[in-house]
């Protein structure tokens, strides 16, 4: 069992198929003091009544809210973002003011932006480029409330624009060359640099100050730190070594014996 203390979770991954507000009651009655949630809404444009609703949720489960993904296009479809996509300006834009309502409400100011999946209709750098000047304005609307936009990578995502790190390092420097104000990161999901077999200590080593957020799983297998063959309490160790003061969170999703939270050490 890993021993590192979590205070953070990701429970849309772990147990979405759960009500949001038994969600939170779960992870409440564990111990864990904050979450970060996926897009929380079957569209872009919400009714204001079903955002109040999660909103209340959220309040009534005096849990901290850290993180949360823009409109990504319908998980229920296999959609993983809508960045990059052509002819969804509106709906992006209406994400943004969605996450804007969040922050009023919550606190939270860390928004993450899925790149989604590559068209065979037009060139990658024309897609890329829609993505960055999108990402940008998104950055730009958050940093008007002290919030941050990350982007990360989806390793197994087939046609997803941002597999690899390097990728997202490039996508990153795109968006950047285009905001005014916007502060943009990357988000690290360990398993997806476990799964592409990147350097993580190196990473760690050389790029913490570009890291905007941390989300943990193991590799193979995807489940809770221990669970699989990754050194995850020692590259933590090390990533907090070099100074990295912001959050870390778990976001894995296998799990054994009807037990979610099992192997699982949280942060008193």
């Amino acid at each position: 069992m890993s021993t590192h203390a979590y205070s953070i979770i990701n429970p849309s991954i772990l147990i979405g198929e759960l009500p949001l507000e038994e969600q939170l009651r779960l992870v409440r009655n564990r111990g864990f003091r904050g979450v970060e949630l996926w897009w929380p809404f079957e569209t872009a444009t919400p009714s204001d009544s079903a955002v109040d609703a999660v909103l209340t949720t959220i309040a009534d489960s005096r849990l901290r809210l850290v993180g949360m993904n823009l409109y990504e296009g319908g998980m229920a479809l296999g959609n993983r973002g809508i960045t990059c996509w052509p002819g969804v300006d509106a709906e992006f834009d209406a994400s943004i003011e969605v996450g804007l309502r969040f922050h009023e409400a919550t606190g939270v100011q860390n928004f993450n932006v899925l790149h989604g999946t590559l068209n065979d209709h037009e060139t990658r750098d024309v897609q890329n480029d829609r993505a960055a000047v999108r990402t940008a304005r998104a950055a730009d609307a958050f940093s008007t409330v002290g919030g941050i936009v990350t982007i990360e990578q989806l390793s197994h995502i087939p046609g997803y624009g941002l597999r690899t790190m390097a990728e997202v390092t490039e996508a990153v420097a795109r968006a950047r060359d285009r905001t005014t104000t916007g502060t943009i990161l990357v988000q690290v999901d360990l398993f997806h640099m476990f799964n592409m077999g990147d350097d993580v200590a190196g990473y760690f080593r050389d790029h913490w100050r570009e890291i905007g957020h941390v989300q943990v799983a193991d590799f193979p297998g995807r489940g809770a730190p221990g669970t699989g063959v990754q050194p995850i309490d020692e590259l933590l160790a090390l990533l907090r070594d070099q100074g990295y003061a912001r959050e870390i969170a778990l976001e894995y999703s296998h799990y054994e014996n009807n037990d979610p939270f099992a192997h699982v050490t949280v942060a008193c």
